[in-house]
């Protein structure tokens, strides 16, 4: 994946950058230090060069590829290390308690992130529908106010939504705020949490999506098997690096000729290695994956194209928001 010239990457940047420039302004607003100092989040206008050394905590760009495909992928670098930012799952409303079959309700992800004074979110789990539980009237598909089940782990300042699958990868972080992959242990005490869909991107730096990275090679394939195309879509990603000290969640657009067709889980693998991540994993993608943040006033925007041209409700986001408690 290379990257465009520098003026057409810098004409791209530039207009993501007067859409969301009041973000800086927002998050300041919205999460002020301790001793009175703000956050701001920095919009920057080129690559984030060095994802490692980053002195900012809360960084957003845009990059424009050409190969092998056209893509505009968009990313959100959250420091965790800072005590005045914390990365957060935030969940729907539970339309039928605890002991329902129903784990969440599809929700606008602007209303999402105005309810809970986040700054900054992407989407996650993915869902399905509820066989015991009908349509509302006149309604079909993903609308708004539809009862969900929640694919794999779920959990949202230590309450467990949705409990881990063998078949999901999870993404946690303890209440140190350190991020983990895998399964926690019944003693792991899991602050926030969500799960992986279709394949884990990176492990110990290793690209190993499914299906992708290791295909069996075409001299040693039986003569009747057809090679078969990978899956080119719309992608969420979540990242972080060895050190465990940053989070990287990314948003590539796609299902869009001229401006950007998506990826393969192995090309997003790749893409998360390339800005540091030793661990990474793919979220839900298609007409869910979005990318939010704040504007001046505090509205929600979204930075990335959805596929389907408008937000489609989810359940659950990850991102960040003003700390709510010191940590150790």
């Amino acid at each position: 994946m290379n990257a465009t010239s520098p003026a057409r990457s810098q004409r791209l940047h530039q207009l993501f950058s007067a859409w969301v420039l009041g973000l800086v302004l927002a998050t300041g607003q919205a999460a002020p230090a301790a001793d009175g100092d703000a956050v701001l989040a920095k919009i920057l206008t080129a690559p984030l060069a060095d994802a490692a050394n980053c002195p900012d905590p809360l960084v957003i760009w845009t990059e424009a590829m050409t190969a092998p495909r056209v893509n505009v992928a968009h990313f959100l670098r959250i420091d965790l290390t800072d005590k005045r930012i914390e990365a957060c799952v935030i969940l729907s409303a539970d339309p039928d308690g605890p002991q329902g079959p129903a784990e969440g309700v599809l929700t606008r992800p602007d209303e999402l992130m105005r309810s809970t004074g986040a700054l900054a979110l992407v989407n996650a789990n993915a869902f399905a529908g509820i066989a015991s539980i009908v349509d509302a009237p006149g309604k079909a598909g993903w609308y708004a106010g539809r009862a969900v089940d929640i694919e794999g782990l779920a959990v949202s300042d230590s309450i467990r939504r949705s409990p881990d699958a063998p078949q999901r990868i999870a993404f946690w972080l303890d209440e140190r705020g350190k991020p983990h992959l895998g399964h926690p242990a019944v003693s792991d005490e899991v602050r926030q949490a969500v799960a992986d869909w279709g394949a884990p991107l990176l492990v110990d730096g290793r690209n190993v999506a499914a299906g992708e990275a290791a295909q069996t090679p075409a001299a040693a394939a039986p003569s009747s098997q057809k090679a078969v195309a990978a899956p080119v879509h719309p992608r969420s990603m979540l990242g972080f690096d060895a050190s465990g000290n940053w989070l990287l969640l990314a948003v590539v657009d796609g299902r869009q000729p001229r401006y950007s067709l998506g990826m393969t889980l192995a090309e997003g693998a790749a893409l998360m290695r390339s800005h540091g991540c030793t661990a990474a994993i793919n979220l839900d993608g298609g007409g869910s994956s979005i990318l939010l943040a704040r504007d001046a006033s505090g509205k929600p925007v979204t930075l990335n194209r959805p596929s389907d041209g408008s937000q489609r409700p989810v359940p659950i986001m990850i991102g960040v928001r003003p700390a709510r408690s010191k940590r150790p």
